[in-house]
């Protein structure tokens, strides 16, 4: 009986562990080169089916895409891949030029009357 009890303790201890070490998100920003909502609109349909995406912000205005994505399902690089595909520019920034980027525009504001819209091949 008491053998019976440590092989039960050892697989639920195995089991527990195995449960705690779920796959980690990661973050991953990018600087573009978007012009207008509409090219935020195809960044964000295009990017939201990509594997693992867990939380995504594509905003046209600072010209940021902020990525939460599953790690293992997807890469840095394939985000990159799938940026570039539709059209845009995908330069990689850390987290923290992100943050920088984000606050400079909410102290200068914006002005949606300056969008300049480019043909994109």
């Amino acid at each position: 009986m008491k053998e019976l009890a440590v092989i039960f303790v050892f697989f639920f201890g195995i089991t527990v562990i195995s449960f705690a070490q779920k796959a980690e998100n990661k973050v991953v920003c990018f600087k573009s080169d978007m012009d207008c909502a509409n090219c935020e609109k195809t960044l964000t349909e295009n990017l939201k089916f990509e594997k693992g995406v867990k939380d995504l912000k594509v905003d046209h205005i600072t010209n940021t895409i902020y990525v939460e994505y599953k790690d293992g399902k997807n890469s840095d690089e394939g985000f990159v891949r799938a940026i570039e595909k539709s059209g845009y520019k995908a330069e990689k920034i850390t987290p923290d030029q992100y943050k920088k980027i984000l606050e400079q525009a909410a102290e200068e504001g914006h002005l949606h009357g300056s969008e300049v819209h480019k043909i994109r091949k």
